[in-house]
């Protein structure tokens, strides 16, 4: 008996008789404290079991229904507070830039400003402060995927910081990194020794040098040109870095989804183990026990396989990556 069909019989169980009793359950099937652990362990990942000290046995068995709606309102309020931290960031950037920027003029003497107008200009900027670097950057980056041809660029330039031992971190989002282009730049930038990360959402687009220098975006100019503002001071530039690391704790380590030399996408790590158990016919719970991950987490990435692949199922999904002989050796 496995652990789903075990976290079955005691959910059997729970229904039938509220009191029952641990010591009881295992000593009639004959479990193991570690069997009984992980069954309810499966139970209350699902919200199946919620906890209940009044009772005997210390649990309370939910309905299918009741389970799937906590899970969806746990989704929600995560999501809800989610966008609610972005919103006060923002709200805390409007503050600091219109309302305190005034106020605090004395003390913020020591900040310098420069508007940067212009792509020409802006790329110079940035190429400036990529030679000035000496410790590490740190940097956002909301929005669509840059073209190639600018991202390769940029490329060339992180690989140079990189090389000088600057320390780099970087958070791009989910949409934008599964770009393929994208993709093949933040997974060199990876093997280069930079940190990547991704997530859902991100509040601005910035650059942070070492402790006394931010780079954002600014208005476009009157003709539309893109403008960007570079503010050095080690006070304001703190509250940047502050927003970067609060950015940074909420983000995902990048993920396996890459590009191959020629731009194609290309499956590793998970993703590849993944495509040779969905061609062997493994089940859900199979295919999570392999990869040390949930059954939730294992539906997620083959979710992700399938749209990837444009395939109808997880089984053309395997024969697709059969097909195109990832699966071989």
């Amino acid at each position: 008996m496995d652990v789903k069909e075990r976290a079955q019989e005691l959910y059997r169980i729970a229904l039938e008789d509220a009191a029952w009793h641990p010591a009881s359950v295992l000593g009639e099937h004959g479990w193991s404290d570690g069997e009984f652990a992980d069954a309810l362990q499966l139970l209350t990942r699902l919200r199946l079991f919620v906890p209940a000290p009044d009772s005997g046995n210390g649990w309370t068995a939910l309905s299918p229904d009741t389970a799937l709606r906590n899970l969806l309102l746990e989704e929600e309020q995560h999501t809800s507070a989610l966008l609610s931290s972005v919103q006060r960031t923002r709200s805390a950037l409007t503050r600091i830039l219109t309302d305190f920027q005034p106020v605090h003029a004395r003390e913020l003497l020591p900040v310098r400003m420069e508007v940067v107008t212009g792509a020409a200009n802006v790329s110079a900027a940035l190429e400036d402060v990529s030679r000035r670097v000496e410790d590490e950057v740190l940097s956002l980056h909301p929005g669509r995927a840059l073209p190639a041809v600018m991202v390769e660029a940029g490329l060339d330039r992180d690989l140079a910081v990189i090389g000088r031992g600057v320390r780099m971190r970087t958070i791009h989002l989910g949409s934008a990194a599964a770009v393929p282009h994208m993709a093949s730049y933040l997974r060199r930038l990876s093997a280069a020794g930079a940190q990547v990360r991704t997530a859902h959402t991100l509040p601005l687009r910035m650059i942070v040098v070492d402790s006394s220098t931010a780079l954002v975006p600014a208005p476009p100019s009157a003709i539309g040109e893109i403008t960007a503002v570079i503010l050095r001071g080690e006070t304001l530039v703190g509250v940047f870095r502050e927003i970067f690391e609060h950015c940074w704790a909420a983000a995902n380590v990048l993920t396996d989804a890459v590009a191959g030399p020629d731009g194609e996408w290309r499956p590793e790590g998970r993703h590849l183990e993944l495509l040779r158990m969905l061609a062997g016919g493994l089940t859900d719970e199979a295919m999570a026990r392999k990869l040390g991950v949930s059954e939730r987490t294992v539906r997620r990435l083959v979710s992700e396989l399938t749209e990837r692949l444009g395939a109808a199922s997880r089984f053309q999904a395997g024969a697709c990556a059969q097909r195109l002989g990832w699966l071989d050796g």
